[in-house]
This record gives structure tokens, C-alpha cells and sequence, in this order.
């Protein structure tokens, strides 16, 4: 407990693989406006959720994961979110004893439980009983034979049996059989119970839940207690699930129940695991000091960042964005802070339609279906080029255009995997359609033919920076009005140490392009 204290508000470094922490992602709903995989991987939002991952259960890395890849758009739902994320912050008594919880159930590390709801759970009632004759019935019977008989071969008869049950039918059955999953199933429902009795008004929107949950599945809890026996002290009892078939018969004993109950007990896993979840967000809200504001919701379409700082730079520099039109160029040189600027304001917009609080000064905007094009990769594997990953990318954000919010749609450097001409021509149709449609873009391009192209819809920005002989390559990662005039992409080769044969000849040759063009 004292631990669990002192842990709070700092950053806990765990080991979790992604393909387990998503699993309760991947078999929930999708909402229409749940994060695609692009998106989330754009805006780096697998390294914000390890920030945020401050839980101790294999129930709340899911479900904080699952909070991360579904926005909200009712500022109520938020509201009562953000108020229990408050009242864990405030109330250390009760969020203490919550964290013991959970930190009792800990990790099921490879999702055991999730991978038995996932998978065909088997029923058969002939091995029920066929087990239970083999791992219980018969074992009982010789044992009572040899107490009375003392019997040498009745001895051996229990010996044979016994090491069938262990190296042939444990062994069969043990890929089939999720005993992991049954024991972490078992520690789910004793939690729920221990939690449900705090009786704390401001858990009553969970704790009403579990109540019911409870209820549903208390034929199953009750099933399930000769797991809870064999996990006593540490699975001291292990041995004799081995040889008596215990974890064996229990599973064939409650198949069909598992099966009929299988929304309930991922509910269940939810349940729980959003409590564990949202007392991480507390914890990292905390850990920020008074460095954060809450989210402000508009009617109108509109996109007001004041001061909006990145989570995963530890002294970046804050930026402001205040969208008059529907959409934005960015010009300026690679490493200038553009891509960054973009993945600063997407994630701030996760934040505040999923945890109500933002890393910024001032926040002021719509309800946004968010929908990236910024890493797009070719997909060798499936045949696919650059071009095509990037013109399917796009596609999702034209696709999105027809649903009922406004979309945000950060492009970082569109159609990079093409000729100039085709390139500039395509980019300029498909930004005026996009700027045409209920949407605030922000787009990065080095093409500043797009910027007459585009004047009337758009506004212009760039980043700069600077690169001499004394001080090298330096950024001041600050937003400007306007359009970058800097060329320092070959300086840039001559400070990094290129031949100045090469150097001198791309110069030359640049000067011969731009007079042709």
C-alpha cells in the first residue's frame, strides 16, 4: 500500500506488447468514430498510452487502450469521465484501496482470459464426465481400496491413472483447456465483489454495473471455485489440479456457460478495467502540475490552441494555432518542426475528446472525427508503392467527409511519392475538395506552386531555421505567418560534410531548374 502511494503520480515503465494490450480493442465495437490504425499510428499514440499507462492490471491496459482509440463526441460523457478522474486525484483513501485491487488481480500477460472468450470455446459433456470419472471418481475409489486392501496392484493401478491424467490427458487437453484464462476469470469476479462493497457514492455508476454483472454471472462464480482453491498460497495446490483433471473438468464443466455469457464477462473485463484505467489518467493529470486546461467545445467549426505543448518532448517548445479559414499550408525544411507541430495538435484533440484535459494554454474547437495521412508506408508484402499507401490513405479522409462531425485532417507532405507535375495538379483537387467539405486540414508541402493554387481557401505558415558555418543547423520550432523563402536543403548537405564538388553542382543545377521553370 505504501508503494502504491508513493507510485502515484509518477511514471511507471512496464513491458506490454501491443498485440495484447489492444486485444479488448480489437473484440469490442467500433464506433463511427473510433481511431483507425493509421491515425493512431500517426499521431505516435502508442508511446502517449505507455505515458498514460499507470494501471496494474491486465484490465486497465485494455481499457485504457480502448479509451484512447475511441473519442467521444458528448461533452457529458467527458464531463462524468473527467469528474471520477478528479475525484481519484482527490480521494487517495479510497483510490488506495481500488490500486490494491487491482494490483492483487495484476497482469495476465499474454491475455489468456481475452484469447479463451476470443477464441471457439469447446463444450463437450462426454468429457466432462469421462474426466471427471478419470481425474476424480476412480482415483477416489483406489484410494479407498488401497486404505482398506493394501493392495500392491491397487497402488499401481492409481500410479498408471494417475500419470495418464498428468503426461497424456493435461497434455492433450492443455492448448484446448484455458486454465490461465479460468484462473484470471476467478480473481476478476472476487475484485468485482470487493469493489462493489465499498459502497462509495462516487463509484455508483460502476459499482451498479458489477452489481448486475455479479448477479448475471454468479453461476459461473460459483463454478469456478475449485480454481480458486487450486490458486490458494501461490498455487500450492497445482500438483493435484495436474492429477485429479481439477482445471480439466472445471472448463468442460462451465464451456457452455462461458459461451452464453460471453458479452457479460467482457462487460465485466471492461468494467473493471476502466476503473484501473481512469485512476492512471488521474495520476498522469496529477503528475502535470497545473500544466494542462480543459477542453472548451464549439458548435461551430473552429480549431483555438493557445500555447499547445507535445507529451512526449520533455522541454518542447509550445505553439499556437488559431484556424480562421478551413485550412492551413505549412511550408519550411525537413526537421523544421512541422510533422511535430501536426502530431501536437492531433494528440491534443485525442486528449480532450477522450480525457477532458489537453497539454495547452487555451483549447477551443469542434468535435472532430480525426483522420490522418502523415506516415503513410509502401506495403511491399501486398504489391502496394509509396503512391498507393498514400492515395488510400487520403481516400479515408475523403470518405470521412460524409459523416455527421467535422473532420480534422493533418496531411503531412502530400503525394511525396510522385512526379512534380502529377503531384501539384492531384494535391490541388484534392485539397479544394476536402477544403470544400465540413473539414479543417493542416497540410505540409515543400511545393509553393500550391500556394497561388490555393490562397483562397487556405492559409499559409511555415517553420525556419538557420544553418552557418559557426553555429551549424539551429530551430527555433516556432510557427510564423507566411511562406518559408529558405532553400536550405543543399547548405544542409554542406554542413553535414558533402563533397563540394557536389555541392557547387547541385547549387548550379538548381539555378538552371528554377530559370527553366
Amino acid at each position: 500500500m505504501r508503494i502504491i502511494k508513493e507510485e502515484y503520480g509518477e511514471e511507471l515503465f512496464k513491458e506490454c506488447e501491443e498485440k495484447y494490450t489492444r486485444k479488448l480493442f480489437d473484440i469490442s465495437e467500433k464506433n463511427h468514430y473510433t481511431l483507425d490504425n493509421e491515425s493512431f499510428n500517426d499521431f505516435d499514440m502508442d508511446k502517449v498510452y505507455k505515458k498514460l499507462d499507470r494501471t496494474y492490471s491486465s484490465v486497465g491496459e485494455g481499457s485504457l487502450y480502448k479509451l484512447l482509440r475511441n473519442p467521444l463526441i458528448s461533452e457529458k460523457s467527458l464531463k462524468e469521465r473527467d469528474k471520477l478522474i478528479n475525484f481519484f486525484q482527490k480521494n487517495e483513501k479510497t483510490r488506495t484501496k481500488l490500486q490494491y485491487l487491482f494490483f492483487k488481480l495484476g497482469r495476465d500477460r499474454k491475455n489468456t482470459f481475452l484469447e479463451m472468450i476470443d477464441n471457439e470455446i469447446l463444450e463437450s459433456k462426454f468429457k466432462y464426465y469421462l474426466y471427471t470419472l478419470l481425474g476424480k471418481v476412480l482415483p477416489f475409489i483406489l484410494f479407498i481400496l488401497l486404505l482398506i486392501f493394501k493392495e500392491t496392484t491397487i497402488g499401481i493401478v492409481l500410479l498408471v491413472l494417475s500419470i495418464i491424467n498428468m503426461a497424456y490427458i493435461c497434455e492433450k487437453e492443455k492448448y484446448k483447456v484455458h486454465s490461465h484464462g479460468l484462473s484470471y476469470l476467478s480473481e476478476m469476479l472476487t475484485i468485482s465483489k470487493k469493489i462493489t462493497r465499498l459502497n462509495d457514492e462516487n463509484l455508483s455508476v460502476y459499482t451498479n454495473k458489477l452489481k448486475k454483472l455479479n448477479k448475471k454471472l454468479k453461476v459461473i462464480d460459483n463454478s469456478t471455485f475449485i480454481i480458486k482453491f487450486i490458486n490458494l498460497w501461490g498455487g500450492i495446490f497445482q500438483p493435484l489440479s495436474i492429477i485429479f483433471l481439477l482445471e480439466v473438468t472445471s472448463y468442460y464443466k462451465i464451456a457452455p456457460l462461458l459461451k452464453k455469457h460471453k458479452r457479460d464477462l467482457i462487460d465485466l473485463y471492461s468494467a473493471l478495467g476502466e476503473i484501473d484505467a481512469l485512476i492512471a489518467i488521474s495520476s498522469y493529470k496529477y503528475s502535470l502540475k497545473s500544466q494542462y486546461s480543459t477542453p472548451v467545445f464549439k458548435n461551430e467549426l473552429c480549431l483555438n490552441i493557445e500555447q499547445g505543448n507535445h507529451p512526449l518532448l520533455k522541454n518542447g517548445v509550445a505553439n499556437s494555432v488559431n484556424m480562421k479559414k478551413k485550412g492551413m499550408i505549412l511550408t519550411g525544411t525537413n526537421m523544421s518542426g512541422k510533422s511535430t507541430f501536426l502530431r501536437m495538435i492531433g494528440i491534443n484533440m485525442i486528449l480532450a475528446q477522450t480525457v477532458y484535459f489537453v497539454l495547452a494554454k487555451k483549447y477551443e474547437a469542434s468535435f472532430f472525427n480525426i483522420v490522418s495521412s502523415i506516415s503513410p508506408n509502401d506495403d511491399v508484402t501486398n504489391g502496394k508503392s509509396y503512391y498507393m499507401a498514400e492515395a488510400e490513405s487520403l481516400l479515408r479522409i475523403i470518405k470521412a467527409l460524409n459523416k455527421d462531425i467535422p473532420v480534422f485532417c493533418p496531411i503531412d507532405e502530400i503525394f511525396r511519392g510522385t512526379n512534380p507535375i502529377e503531384r501539384i495538379a492531384a494535391s490541388a483537387e484534392i485539397l479544394t475538395h476536402i477544403n470544400r467539405g465540413n473539414s479543417i486540414s493542416i497540410v505540409t508541402t515543400h511545393d509553393r506552386e500550391l500556394v497561388d493554387i490555393l490562397k483562397e481557401g487556405y492559409e499559409f505558415y511555415y517553420f525556419s531555421e538557420k544553418v552557418d558555418e559557426k553555429e551549424g543547423l539551429s530551430f527555433d520550432y516556432k510557427i510564423k505567418q507566411g511562406i518559408s523563402k529558405t532553400r536550405n536543403a543543399i547548405k544542409l548537405l554542406d554542413y553535414i560534410g558533402y563533397p563540394k564538388e557536389i555541392i557547387e553542382k547541385s547549387y548550379k543545377r538548381a539555378n538552371n531548374i528554377e530559370g527553366f521553370i
